[in-house]
Order: structure tokens, then C-alpha cells, then sequence
């Protein structure tokens, strides 16, 4: 077999057996305890993330999936010109940043807020700086998916209320799927 350094003492030996990481007994103790001392800190950092997690509240989790979402619409709406104004990411910003702009906004319409149809990729002058480019926004949109959905959107006033676990499973598909998307453009 050929030879190999040692992981703990790094000098050179020649191993018995083709899977030893260590030259003797003292090294292989020392690489058990770091070892068994890794694995320990793995398990407390579980443990920590699931105390965390469990002391979460709703808005903390509506907060994240919020996020998971936004991120998802970017992804999906990448290439794609700004819904108000048509500019491409490209043209205007160093760095090609959209956000996620909302037709109806969250404030205003918050049983919208996860509503694929509600959400587009929008340049942050149209969304930040003009406060969403409503009119523009809406012609847009109507191009997009169609006038008879717009007025669907604009007439839906129904309340809804998301409970943690849907807002906890939301979170973890639309991360997924922005991956995804990424990773087809080849961003990741």
C-alpha cells in the first residue's frame, strides 16, 4: 500500500489496512476524542436549532416565509422585464437586483401576500421609489396573465388566516423551488 500521513500527528507511515487514518495507538485516541468531541458539538447545534425553532412565533414564521417567497419570485421572474416599466435587470442596476412587487400590497391586502398571481418581479425604482408604479403595474399584469385574473384578484377580499405549519411547509417548498430556478439559470 502506499503511504499516508498521519491525521493527527502528520508524519508519514505505511498503513496495514487500507482505511487506517492514523500511524498508531497514541494518534488513533487522540483522532477518537476529536472525533466523539465533533460529533458532540453537531448534536448541540441540533439541539439548539430545534429550541430556537420551537420559540419562534407566527409573525417570526410569517416574516420567513415571507421571504422564502420573495426570493422565489425573483427567481422565477429572472430574464424577465420589470412588470411596470419593462426595463431589464441588466440595463439599469449595478449588480441586476429586482425585488418582489406586489399588485395589491401586503399591507393592504395581506390575504394576497403569498398569491403567485398577486406577485412579480419588479426593478427596485418602480417598487421603492415609486411606491409599486400601480398604474403601469396593473397594465403589465393584464399582459402577463390576462384582464379577467386581474379583476379576480382585484375583487378577491376574502380574509385568510395562515396557521404556522402551513406557513413552515410554504417556507420550505418556495426555498426549494427558487434553488431550483437557480440552479437551472445556473446561478448556484
Amino acid at each position: 500500500m502506499r503511504a499516508k500521513v498521519c491525521k493527527v500527528c502528520k508524519a508519514d507511515f505505511n498503513p496495514m489496512r487500507s482505511l487506517q487514518s492514523v500511524c498508531g495507538p497514541r494518534c488513533a485516541v487522540k483522532h477518537s476524542s476529536l472525533t466523539n468531541t465533533n460529533a458532540r458539538e453537531k448534536s448541540a447545534r441540533k439541539a439548539l436549532r430545534k429550541r430556537k425553532e420551537a420559540l419562534k412565533t407566527r409573525s417570526d414564521w410569517i416574516k420567513e416565509a415571507q421571504v422564502a417567497f420573495n426570493a422565489y419570485i425573483r427567481a422565477r421572474d429572472y430574464g424577465k422585464p420589470c412588470i411596470s416599466c419593462g426595463c431589464f435587470e441588466q440595463e439599469r442596476f449595478t449588480g441586476g437586483h429586482f425585488d418582489c412587487g406586489h399588485y395589491r400590497s401586503t399591507g393592504a391586502a395581506a390575504h394576497l401576500r403569498y398569491h403567485f398571481l398577486n406577485a412579480a418581479g419588479q426593478c427596485k425604482r418602480c417598487n421603492r421609489d415609486l411606491s409599486g408604479n400601480a398604474v403601469e403595474y396593473r397594465m403589465g399584469l393584464s399582459r402577463r396573465i390576462g384582464m379577467e385574473r386581474v379583476s379576480r384578484l382585484e375583487r378577491d377580499n376574502q380574509p385568510r388566516s395562515f396557521d404556522m405549519e402551513y406557513l413552515k411547509r410554504l417556507k420550505r417548498i418556495l426555498s426549494r423551488r427558487a434553488r431550483h430556478y437557480k440552479k437551472l439559470r445556473g446561478l448556484l
